[in-house]
């Protein structure tokens, strides 16, 4: 299998670094040198093609949601996956808007962040519980279209599929949860995206969650392939003390 490309976008060296190494650490991943300038972000993901980039979302003057939108609307662009110190309604949602697939709290642990970007590169998008909660929360405006009327031209299996796809689900875990074959599910989302007018999974999940379109998860430990996620991280913190506490590269929470 070929490694995922991966680039990190970060203005703090050390952060930048410390997360590049978690990376160097897995097997699937092919991580880039980090890039801490964000003026020279759109460079070299042109000249480099990275299958994913991880986005800080405050970058001094520059924004990363607004960079994100700009990577996004490249030709064959990288999967983006946005991580923040901010869990506020409105950044949540302008990443998405902006074309993001994945939301990762910087105070999470970096298994979170691995997992996030595996399911982006897989065609998939990663939105943690809590955050994605907040989004949910911002969807449910008086301005958001009833589910019933946005989707109703979707089959029961596609509202499923797209149920799926907004509680975080890649197409191989969707794939594992309904006991059908991967090329089957991406027809299904291929359909949902005809017949919602999107143009990218992001988007979709970006239109069913204004809608207020809530996630739904089995156990997860009874949930087949919520198992298989598991099993495939080896836990890894993104750094452990002396103590056996956890903490960000350096051992220590990570800047915001």
């Amino acid at each position: 299998m070929t490694p995922i490309k991966l680039l990190i976008v970060d203005d703090h060296r050390v952060f930048a670094e410390g997360l590049e190494a978690v990376f160097r650490a897995e097997p699937d991943f092919e991580p880039l040198a980090a890039v801490t300038d964000p003026h020279q972000v759109l460079g070299v993901v042109a000249a480099d093609r990275p299958d994913a980039v991880i986005m800080d979302v405050q970058l001094g003057e520059i924004s990363g949601i607004d960079l994100t939108a700009l990577l996004t609307a490249m030709p064959a662009p990288p999967r983006v996956v946005v991580l923040t110190a901010y869990c506020d309604s409105a950044t949540a949602i302008g990443a998405v808007q902006a074309g993001a697939v994945g939301f990762v709290s910087k105070d999470g642990p970096a298994e979170h962040v691995v997992t996030a970007v595996r399911a982006a590169a897989l065609g998939g998008t990663w939105f943690p519980a809590g955050l994605l909660s907040v989004v949910l929360a911002a969807a449910s405006s008086q301005h958001a279209e009833p589910v019933a009327q946005l989707f109703i031209e979707l089959t029961d299996r596609e509202r499923e599929v797209l149920k799926l796809m907004v509680s975080g689900l890649d197409r191989k875990a969707i794939s594992a949860r309904l006991d059908r074959s991967p090329d089957t599910v991406k027809t299904h989302i291929r359909n949902i995206a005809t017949k919602l007018g999107t143009s990218s999974t992001a988007e979709a999940v970006a239109m069913a969650l204004r809608a207020g379109l809530r996630p739904e998860l089995g156990d997860p430990r009874t949930d087949p392939a919520a198992r298989r996620s598991r099993a495939s991280r080896d836990g890894r913190p993104w750094s452990a003390r002396a103590d056996g506490t956890r903490g960000g590269p350096g051992g220590s929470s990570p800047p915001g």
